[in-house]
């Protein structure tokens, strides 16, 4: 089996970016006639983004429910909140399973994905929990740093904030 195919069995984000990359790099006096290189390239390369999109989606959306159970002043909506974080981390575990390059680049993919995370909350909370006596810009700097550390807690299947005591 040629590696090209053992890599889109192990690894199909870096098969993407690698056949983009090989598409790129045909020789155009080789290419058969009127083939679209360029844009065939692009879209296989696309459909790897859409991939490394999906698994920074749900570091943004485990992030969100992190803080929602950590901050939130509903409590009696934990187990709710418990249960998403759960199906968010077990879909992230099927994308960095089918591609495994894309786990490297969650250090990468996190630091964004926190910062969007943090806004909605800041945004949710502003708009229907106005009596909330925590200063959350404060609990919550923007300085870019996430609040939870992404292998031994946002992607800890067993890991979950205490409430925030006010």
């Amino acid at each position: 089996m040629p590696d090209t195919a053992r890599l889109f069995d192990r690894d199909w984000y870096a098969w993407t970016q690698d056949q983009a990359a090989r598409l790129r790099a045909w020789p155009e006096h080789l290419r058969p006639n009127g083939l679209d290189v360029e844009h065939l390239a692009e879209e296989v390369e696309d459909l790897g983004g859409s991939q490394r999109r999906a698994v920074q989606s749900h570091l943004r959306l485990i992030a969100l429910h992190l803080l929602k159970l950590e901050f939130h002043p509903a409590r009696e909506n934990r187990p709710h909140w418990t249960g998403e974080i759960a199906a968010f981390r077990d879909s992230l575990a099927v994308d960095l399973k089918d591609s495994p390059s894309l786990r490297a680049r969650c250090d990468e993919l996190y630091p964004d994905a926190w910062q969007r995370a943090r806004r909605a909350f800041l945004r949710e909370i502003e708009a229907g929990w106005r009596e909330r006596r925590v200063d959350l810009a404060a609990a919550l700097p923007g300085d870019g740093s996430p609040r939870y550390e992404l292998g031994t807690q946002l992607l800890n299947e067993d890991w979950f904030p205490a409430p925030f005591a006010d």
